[in-house]
């Protein structure tokens, strides 16, 4: 089954709430804006053993390596005497589990825990946690109690127990495009998260190629310049004309080479010419 994130976490919500005595929220911040929020949080009902757990739920890889790689999750301790990350089965492994936190795993038919979190005091929570869990949450739980009553599925089954299986399947096609648009958002944004990581990978090393070959560019050009009898610090126009000078020089050096060899011919050929003929002598 491909689990979408608010799915997975009502129903990681609705596993605890049956198989333990914790009280349990949802998606419930823990104190005024910018306090952490995790999917699901519990807390025992036990004065001797006050444990509250933090829940993140997880449904795509590339959301649980940034994570991770944040470190959103360190934000729960202040609330909570341990972490745990609940994903379908097969999406990580324990060993990808940071130190610490736990893992519980949802295969299609039932809740595991592979592996539990390290488990630390917690004395009390902030007053401002108290004070949401007791209000807000409170009012939540209310409205989670009597939506557990009419969930989807129980409608669906309402529905084509009285409708039949035309109008059933229409609730069941609803509820599957909710889920695949949420599924889809989060390929999207994974994707372009990708594409940009991949984007500033290939900029970086675009810039890295430039910079080497100004480098070996701007060497070069202080050879030339050295060369052509300028400062090392001379413009480009500056070695360009000095180039042109120059080539200009050697045409007319050898313009002149040339002719002064057409002249040395001439001369050798004149030189042989006014010398002398020496006749055969004849014998009498």
């Amino acid at each position: 089954m491909k689990w979408g994130h608010n799915e997975l976490a009502s129903d990681l919500a609705e596993h605890l709430r049956g198989s333990s005595d914790r009280l349990v929220w949802t998606d419930m911040q823990l104190g005024p804006s910018g306090s952490p929020r995790p999917d699901v949080y519990t807390v025992p009902r036990s004065y001797s053993r006050f444990m509250p757990v933090a829940y993140e739920c997880k449904v795509s890889v590339a959301d649980f390596r940034r994570d991770i790689t944040a470190g959103k999750w360190t934000s729960y301790l202040q609330f909570a005497a341990g972490v745990m990350f609940c994903v379908p089965a097969g999406l990580v492994s324990k060993d990808d589990i940071p130190n610490g936190c736990g893992l519980m795993v949802r295969s299609d038919s039932v809740w595991r825990t592979v592996k539990g979190p390290t488990m630390r005091a917690v004395d009390n929570l902030p007053r401002d946690a108290w004070i949401k869990l007791l209000l807000d949450g409170m009012h939540l739980m209310t409205g989670q109690r009597i939506a557990r009553d009419i969930n989807e599925w129980k409608l669906e089954a309402r529905v084509r127990e009285k409708f039949g299986n035309t109008m059933a399947d229409l609730v069941r096609s609803r509820r599957n495009a909710e889920d695949r648009f949420e599924r889809d958002t989060a390929l999207l944004k994974d994707a372009a998260d990708d594409a940009q990581k991949l984007y500033q990978e290939q900029m970086a090393k675009a810039r890295e190629r430039v910079e080497k070959d100004m480098a070996e560019i701007s060497a070069e050009r202080r050879e030339m310049a050295v060369a052509l009898g300028l400062p090392e610090a001379a413009s480009v126009r500056t070695i360009i004309n000095r180039a042109w000078e120059v080539r200009q020089r050697l045409d007319r050096d050898n313009e002149i080479r040339r002719l002064k060899n057409a002249l040395d011919a001439v001369q050798s050929s004149l030189k042989h010419a006014l010398e002398p003929i020496r006749l055969p002598e004849v014998s009498a």
